[in-house]
């Protein structure tokens, strides 16, 4: 297990009461778990008093970098020591 930084941005900072959280995981998927078990139900409750219904995970309505790149151009699931997950919240504008 690796120790890795998870840095929240935006509305997810600002509704989680917090910017940044480390956590142990192997993999990406093991740290996305990880990230829903302990701030899902948190967001999701923060979003609903605001009048907003959040659908499925927080993956499922973020996106997500890996050291600054975007998961879908990670090669390797591994992660290793000091590996920074940022989680931004879906754009909104027009």
């Amino acid at each position: 297990m690796s120790a890795i930084t998870v840095r929240f941005y935006s509305l997810w900072r600002h509704h989680l009461g917090r910017d940044n959280v480390t956590l142990q995981a192997e993999d990406i998927d093991g740290a996305l778990t990880q990230i829903e078990d302990d701030f899902g139900p948190q967001l999701r409750a923060k979003l609903e008093a605001s009048g907003i219904h959040l659908d499925g995970s927080i993956q499922d309505n973020s996106l997500i970098l890996l050291n600054g790149t975007a998961l879908r151009n990670v090669k390797s699931t591994q992660l290793k020591e000091g590996d920074v997950l940022h989680i931004f919240p879906p754009g909104i504008g027009g």
